[in-house]
């Protein structure tokens, strides 16, 4: 019997859609499993409606080299049995008498982070080299940077207005207020004694981002897709995160020390990553947490 991993990544944005992706590489790894590639090809009228900057056609940033050819994994799909992901024990593999058995693997359209992140927990090194490998690579951010930086990400997007209840009580998908990321900068340098240079990701417009744009040593990351945003992040010697799944990603990836909003910190994901959160009280950055950064910026060098 042949066993394979499949991910339906479904019509989410990139940060949740990945999920799927990384459980189901996991697997296939832990189990010896062939894992057919993501269809990422999903048509999306949103973006457009809304004008927003990213269209998310994701099948343009990725590949299916990693993969069995595309025609094999549709003849995989029209003729295998399927078996859900959570309808196999841990540690098992399916046993049905079948020729060919498809695991498939699905996001969850609410609490997607808090019932699966566990499954990936410890393998975000792995997954990083294995992401690098599936994206085109004229969208790999190869030797883009110089010096150390402070990623900052400001989702704006179709997230939703600000309302503070809501994002102190857990919930994401909100829009966080713009003068807490330059506050969270502010204390950050403060902490560490250095103007360190900040890179703001985002995709909200000049415009909206101009005080934040306005401060000492701020630029504007480089237009670029999605995935090279994302994984341009991993490389930043600490992140000041937006309310989502983006910018979470990135910091697992990278284990990049982050900076978070009060009910902003996927805490219920369980990973373990240095994490200050800034709320109104503004309690002075923790010493671990410093010194968690300065340890990034002393290592990290960049060639240009």
């Amino acid at each position: 019997m042949t066993i394979y991993g499949y991910p339906n990544v479904g019509r989410f944005g990139l940060g949740h859609s990945l999920l799927a992706w990384a459980r189901c590489t996991v697997w296939c790894r832990e189990n010896d499993a062939t894992m057919l590639g993501p269809v990422w090809l999903r048509p999306r009228v949103g973006p457009y409606l809304r004008r927003e900057r990213d269209k998310r056609e994701y099948f343009r940033l990725f590949t299916n080299a990693p993969y069995p050819s595309m025609l094999k994994r549709a003849a995989v799909l029209a003729t295998a049995t399927k078996i859900k992901a959570e309808d196999v024990a841990p540690g098992s593999l399916p046993r049905n008498g079948q020729s060919k058995t498809v695991v498939v693997f699905q996001n969850s359209y609410a609490n997607n982070f808090e019932k699966h992140f566990h499954e990936i927990i410890g393998h975000g090194a792995m997954l990083r080299d294995a992401l690098h490998a599936m994206t085109r690579e004229k969208y790999s951010p190869r030797g883009s940077f110089t010096e150390p930086f402070v990623a900052i990400h400001v989702r704006l997007g179709d997230f939703q207005s600000y309302n503070s209840k809501a994002v102190e009580d857990g919930r994401h998908n909100h829009r966080l207020p713009l003068n807490w990321y330059g506050e969270a900068l502010c204390a950050l340098r403060t902490a560490l004694g250095t103007d360190v240079p900040a890179v703001v990701y985002s995709d909200g417009h000049d415009h909206e981002l101009a005080p934040l744009l306005a401060l000492p040593n701020v630029q504007r990351a480089a237009d670029g897709v999605a995935i090279t945003h994302m994984l341009e992040m991993t490389h930043a010697v600490a992140l000041i995160a937006a309310g989502s799944g983006f910018s979470f990603w990135s910091a697992f990836l990278g284990e990049v020390p982050r900076v978070v909003f009060p009910g902003q910190d996927f805490g219920a994901a369980q990973v373990r990553l240095p994490t200050y959160v800034l709320g109104k009280e503004r309690q002075p950055i923790p010493h671990d947490f410093c010194e968690a950064v300065k340890a990034r910026l002393a290592t990290k060098r960049y060639d240009t």
